[in-house]
């Protein structure tokens, strides 16, 4: 495992999530709940590196790796594991989307996931 890897993962992590809540101050909502999500996507991706798992180049397969290795083999919390997956359909929806339809109370409840997630994953650092 390379430590050093895996701090630098979370500490990206921490980086997006304080990026994220700078863009809700100022209105920028889609784009909050997009760097929410990539917080929560990598402690997850931080977390596998961890168990020297070999991890998947697409969203999908590391968030499947990510629940077998943390949700069913160890004892990641699932509904704070569905934070993950909840964020990954509005991140699409907030970047592809022509039409913005991510308010406020979204973006809100994804940055306190992000920080919940946060939270979580450093349990198993």
């Amino acid at each position: 495992m390379d430590n050093e890897e895996v701090l630098a993962f979370i500490v990206k992590a921490e980086t997006k999530l304080k990026h994220s809540k700078a863009l809700f101050e100022i209105e920028g909502y889609a784009d909050s709940v997009s760097l929410s999500y990539y917080s929560m996507f990598l402690c997850a991706k931080a977390l596998l590196i961890k168990k020297e798992c070999n991890v998947p180049k697409t969203h999908q397969g590391l968030i499947q790796l990510f629940s077998l290795k943390y949700v069913h083999e160890d004892e990641f919390r699932y509904n704070v594991y569905k934070y993950l997956t909840n964020a990954q359909s509005d991140r699409e929806d907030a970047d592809y989307s022509a039409i913005d339809s991510i308010g406020e109370d979204l973006a809100k409840k994804r940055i306190n996931q992000a920080e919940e997630f946060l939270k979580e994953t450093k349990k198993f650092l």
